[in-house]
C-alpha cells in the first residue's frame, strides 16, 4: 500500500509541475493568477450588493 501511495504522491508532483511551466509560459493564465492573489474574499462585493438593494428599495418606497 505504501507504493502506491508514494506513486500517487510522485505523480501529483509531477502534474504540479506541469502546470506551474504551463502558466509561466501560457499569458491567458498569468493575468488570471495576477487577478486572484490570495483568497477570495466576497464580504466588499456582499456589502456592496446590500447596499444597491437598500437604495432600489428606498427609491421604491419614495415612488409609492
Amino acid at each position: 500500500m505504501s507504493r502506491s501511495r508514494s506513486f500517487n504522491r510522485f505523480h501529483r508532483y509531477l502534474a504540479r509541475q506541469k502546470r506551474r511551466g504551463l502558466r509561466a509560459v501560457l499569458p491567458q493564465l498569468q493575468n488570471h493568477q495576477d487577478k486572484q492573489p490570495g483568497p477570495i474574499d466576497g464580504s466588499a462585493d456582499r456589502l456592496h450588493q446590500l447596499s444597491q438593494r437598500e437604495m432600489e428599495l428606498d427609491l421604491l418606497d419614495a415612488e409609492a
